[in-house]
């Protein structure tokens, strides 16, 4: 840990060649409960500053054998000393020395003889720069730490949780199919499967915007065939479909192609379809269909179901809010979906809508570049 967090009490070297012009600088700080650290010339002061690890120099210019401008430059030549403030002490009116000293990394320089309020005024706010920098690059490695130990934390919870959750999914996807419906595990299962169903896509949403938001989200562009996006989506969803006796239609134009990346656009239709079935009633109606416009692909996932008012549409997409309802079998939901789905289709160059009538239904809309637009 920094000095700076354990001791508040500041150190200052000072370092000049003239013993008057020390004892005086020496003497105003003091005053202000100021660590005071003094040496005669620049190898001192190099040697004293790897001991003592200062908050501030005070560097006379003018100095026998290496002067303070090529002292500042050795000093500012470690990185551990890119925050160390450097005041110039001079008694020259050349600008150019003054300019040669702001080059090697000084901060600020104070004319002989001294003036004991400019002196103060100075020193006082260059150590706080340096303390609001200390403070602020801790806080940012601290940051750092956090952020790679929550990337590592979900990498371990996609890798641990994902594969096993797919087995069991699977699994309750076979037994349905093998049971006689009529039997009473039945109805079991596919509260197990609906269950697990919910769960998975929850983690994969989870895990999704988690690598959106950290940076680590990598999209390929490719041409896709956007039916095929559908039916795999449809396949996913077919024990929900099926467990709410809900009409599934796809209405896609023929060879219908995007130029986008896969993965991510099938997240996006997965949960629109998703969520699509949650507020959908039992014999109710989802259709997906596509068609081109210009140089744009246009997905459309419409449903029977309860519908949104403006007030409600209004939230959909905006981060700041929470927009979690139950669906018609009082299906939970995380308000997390459309935000990825949003989030997905803006980093694939598309935009996305809605419209929708309580008591009617829902239209999402998705517009994505076409195989003419590349």
């Amino acid at each position: 840990m920094n000095k700076e967090f354990v001791d508040d009490t500041p150190t200052v070297l000072i370092v000049d060649d003239n013993p008057n012009n020390l004892k005086i600088i020496a003497l105003i700080l003091r005053a202000l409960k100021y660590k005071i650290i003094i040496a005669t010339n620049g190898e001192q002061a190099i040697e004293l500053l790897n001991q003592s690890r200062p908050d501030l120099i005070l560097l006379d210019i003018m100095m026998p054998k290496l002067d303070g401008s090529e002292t500042c430059k050795i000093i500012k030549s470690k990185k551990e000393n890119e925050n160390l403030p450097i005041i110039f002490i001079t008694a020259l009116n050349d600008p150019d020395s003054i300019v040669k000293g702001f080059a090697v990394g000084g901060v600020d320089y104070i004319t002989k003889p001294f003036n004991k309020n400019e002196l103060i005024s100075r020193v006082k706010t260059h150590l706080e720069l340096k303390r609001t920098r200390d403070e602020l690059q801790h806080t940012t490695e601290h940051l750092s730490k956090l952020n790679s130990l929550k990337d590592k934390m979900f990498s371990v919870i996609g890798h641990d949780l994902r594969s096993p959750l797919s087995s069991v999914k699977m699994t309750l996807e076979f037994l349905t199919q093998i049971v006689d419906k009529d039997d009473d595990i039945s109805e079991n299962l596919h509260i197990m499967l609906k269950t697990t169903d919910e769960v998975f896509g929850l983690l994969e949403n989870l895990l999704g915007w988690a690598k959106s938001q950290s940076g680590n989200l990598s999209v390929q562009p490719e041409i896709i065939n956007v039916e095929d996006v559908v039916n795999s989506v449809y396949l996913l969803n077919k024990g929900n479909l099926n467990l709410k006796k809900i009409e599934f239609k796809s209405e896609m134009e023929p060879e219908t192609t995007a130029f986008c990346d896969l993965n991510t656009i099938k997240t996006v239709m997965r949960n629109l379809v998703s969520n699509a079935i949650k507020f959908t009633p039992e014999n109710g109606i989802i259709t997906v269909e596509s068609k081109k416009q210009d140089e744009k692909i246009i997905l459309v996932v419409k449903d029977s179901g309860v519908g949104m008012g403006p007030e409600t549409i209004e939230k959909l997409f905006d981060p700041t809010q929470h927009v979690s309802t139950y669906g018609t079998n009082r299906e939970p939901g995380s308000g997390l979906g459309l935000l990825l789905c949003s989030d997905y289709v803006r980093k694939n160059n598309g935009r996305i809508w809605v419209e929708s009538e309580i008591n009617i239904g829902t239209c999402f809309y998705i517009e994505l570049p076409s195989k003419e637009s590349i």
